[in-house]
C-alpha cells in the first residue's frame, strides 16, 4: 500500500504501467493473505467467534476491494485521477484498520495457541 500511495503522488502519466503492475501484485498479496489467515485461524481457533468475525470481515473487505476494482478500470483512471486517488486512499484506510485489528486481536491469540 505504501508503494501504491507513493505512485499516486506522481500523477497518472508518470506511473500508469507501474500502477497496473502494483494493482496486480496487491491483488495476489491480498488473496494470499486471506488463504494464509483462513488456514491459520481454522487450525488455531476452530469454531471460535473470533474466527467467524475474522472470516466475515475479510469477506466484506474483499467485496469492497472487488467493487473498487470494478468501479475503477484502467480506462477510467486518467480522466478522474483526483477521485481515483481519494477512492484508493479510502480503501487503504479500511485495509489499515483491518491490519491493526489483526495485530491487536488476532495475532496475540494465534501466538498463544
Amino acid at each position: 500500500m505504501q508503494r501504491f500511495s507513493a505512485l499516486l503522488t506522481r500523477g497518472h502519466d508518470a506511473v500508469a504501467a507501474e500502477m497496473l503492475r502494483e494493482r496486480v501484485l496487491f491483488s495476489h498479496l491480498l488473496h494470499r493473505h486471506r488463504v494464509d489467515e483462513d488456514n491459520e485461524a481454522g487450525r488455531t481457533l476452530p469454531g471460535a467467534p473470533l474466527a467467524a468475525a475474522l472470516a466475515a470481515d475479510m469477506q466484506a473487505l474483499l467485496a469492497e476491494y472487488s467493487a473498487h476494482v470494478r468501479t475503477w478500470p484502467p480506462s477510467r483512471i486518467p480522466g478522474e485521477w483526483d477521485d481515483y486517488t481519494k477512492a484508493v486512499l479510502k480503501l487503504q484506510q479500511r485495509m489499515r484498520m483491518r491490519l491493526a485489528w489483526e495485530e491487536r486481536e488476532l495475532f496475540p491469540r494465534l501466538s498463544a495457541a
